[in-house]
Order: structure tokens, then sequence, then C-alpha cells
């Protein structure tokens, strides 16, 4: 495969080589592959605590008495239906 880069880009790749940070191109080119996966991993984790926080404060907010039932029954039934 064949990749199109800026002259820049060419150039910089080959300033990492050269100063020995990085041992080929493939190399950067899956370093920074791998940071995005972590990016998207971090970003996919935030939303789903954001979602865990909307949850929380919508049950606090809306909380109905649940008359000695446990969460546990509740849960359980609500697998039932």
């Amino acid at each position: 495969m064949l990749l199109e880069v800026s002259q820049e880009t060419e150039r910089m790749v080959r300033q990492e080589i050269a100063r020995g940070r990085f041992r080929s191109a493939d190399e950067i080119l899956q370093r920074g592959m791998g940071a995005r996966k972590e990016d998207d991993e971090a970003h996919r984790m935030e939303r789903h605590r954001r979602a865990i926080e909307w949850m929380l404060d919508f049950a606090k907010r809306r909380a109905a008495p649940l008359d000695g039932i446990t969460i546990k029954e509740l849960i359980e039934e609500g697998r039932r239906m």
C-alpha cells in the first residue's frame, strides 16, 4: 500500500527515525493508531460514566417508594415481564 503524505510529514517522519525514537514509518503509524484507539476507548468510557451519573441522578430525583421490595426483587420481577 502506498501512502501519500505531505513533504512536511515525510520530513518529520525521517527526523524521528534519524533521532532513534522510531525504527520505521510503520512503527510511527502503529503508535499513532494505538494512541487513537486509546483515545476512542477513553471517550467511550467517559460517555458511559456520564450516562451512569445521569441515570443515578434521574433515579434520585424520581425516586418512588418500593414498599418493602428490595432492588434485587424489583430487577427479578422486571426480568419476568
